[in-house]
């Protein structure tokens, strides 16, 4: 069967609810109490750098199209070895990072369903396995399942948000001063909702006329997301600017005007949505990247195979082998949720962190590298929060890969000096 390739309202299902992620659902709550009603402002400045990242990576991948993502353009960049300091980095977040969101997602399954004979961690398990079931898919299939989940995501977000605003009682205003440290600790917060725009590249062979596809991919995405962002944030402060801040601290009040008593099932759908399609994409990015590094000979050739559908099923498997340990771990307590995200994080952050600072590198335009340095800036900054351990990790990993590329240049250099002679 002919793999069919996916356009640019498939490939925007696909990002949309990944880059929405829990954030949507937890970020709001966290940034009003951090920065009162000067909240709105925080997330405008946040959507603008997002903007910056996301027609950044959009561009990479249209620059540099594989199935690694942004280790290629890290390769450009900076060469083979820091080039595999990003695989190995994504990678890494990927082991442990789906582990932590399906705990969440089984953890509101449990809740959904009210049946507390249910383990939410063997929920988790079962959520898991349904991925990894749909990622064997064609891409096609993928991207619909995916766009079905957004569409809920949003329809659900933004319906429920206006309807709010226009029959609840609220208010807004900004009679109560904030502290530069609030509004900056507000932004910090934020920085989070940047990442996932950097996924994209691991899709760039999957879509149809990628010239075409992705620019208009990018900007739909960001459109739906800066609008389900800014309507939702809007929405939160509007009911409990009113009120105080005594009201419930979760996003359920946003549609009990419309939906009533189903506003907290509701809730719990959307979050387990927000975490099956994050699961989705983020799996999906990394087989393809594991493939691709076997096809360069930098890990076993046997897991570059993939299927009639296109899909690299062996690096699929490997990684759901991976996860089954992560989860055996998690599942006896000796890995917590917050730690999993501790350490997946972190990782996702050094990757993020290399892709800017390859763009920063690769592009001419003052505009994408004045955009490149501040993301870099704070990206660094944000990763300085992490635990001491996963820091001195990365230190040592950074270091070793940094001295193979030295060691290979230096290599390099003298072979073309005998060439020369």
């Amino acid at each position: 069967m002919r793999n069919r390739k996916i356009g640019f309202l498939l490939l925007s299902g696909l990002m949309i609810g990944p880059i929405l992620g829990s954030g949507i659902i937890i970020l709001p709550p966290a940034v009003y109490e951090t920065a009162g009603n000067y909240a709105i402002f925080a997330w405008v400045i946040m959507l603008g750098l997002s903007l910056i990242f996301a027609l950044m990576f959009g561009k990479l991948s249209l620059l540099i199209p594989g199935d690694s993502g942004v280790p290629l353009a890290v390769e450009r960049a900076f060469g083979t070895q820091i080039k595999n300091l990003s695989a190995i980095f994504f990678l890494l977040a990927v082991c442990f990072g789906p582990i932590a969101v399906t705990g969440t997602a089984g953890h509101y399954l449990q809740l959904l369903t009210n049946q507390s004979f249910f383990n939410e961690k063997w929920l988790a398990l079962g959520i898991l396995c349904f991925v990894y079931i749909i990622l064997t898919r064609r891409i096609a299939d993928v991207g619909k399942f995916a766009f079905f989940m957004s569409s809920f995501i949003v329809v659900t977000l933004i319906v429920g948000s206006i309807h709010t605003i226009i029959t609840v009682d609220g208010s807004f205003t900004l009679s109560n001063p904030i502290t530069v440290s609030d509004f900056g600790e507000s932004l910090l917060l934020l920085f989070w909702a940047l990442i996932g725009w950097e996924v994209i590249g691991s899709y760039s062979l999957e879509v149809k006329n990628p010239e075409r596809t992705i620019p208009r991919a990018v900007v739909l995405s960001f459109s739906i997301i800066a609008i389900v962002s800014l309507t939702v944030a809007f929405a939160f402060q509007w009911i409990h600017s009113k009120n105080g801040n005594m009201m419930d601290q979760s996003l359920a009040p946003l549609l009990q005007s419309l939906f009533g008593s189903w506003s907290t099932p509701i809730i719990s759908s959307i979050t387990i949505a927000l975490c099956i399609s994050t699961v989705l994409l983020v799996i999906g990015a990394v087989s393809r990247l594991i493939a691709d590094q076997a096809k360069n000979g930098l890990l076993p050739s046997w897991l570059s195979f993939k299927n009639k559908n296109n899909v690299a099923t062996r690096s699929l498997f490997s990684l759901f082998g991976i996860h089954i340990i992560v989860f055996i771990l998690y599942f006896n307590d000796f890995l917590s949720i917050q730690t999993l995200v501790a350490i997946a994080n972190a990782f996702f952050l050094c990757n993020a962190l290399l892709g800017v600072l390859a763009c920063l590198r690769l592009f001419d335009s003052v505009f994408f590298k004045i955009g490149s340095f501040i993301l870099a800036i704070c990206f660094l900054g944000i990763l300085l929060f992490s635990s001491p351990v996963i820091l001195i990790l990365i230190i040592l990993v950074s270091v070793y890969f940094i001295w193979l590329q030295k060691r290979d240049s230096k290599q390099h250099e003298k072979i073309l000096q005998v060439g020369n002679e």
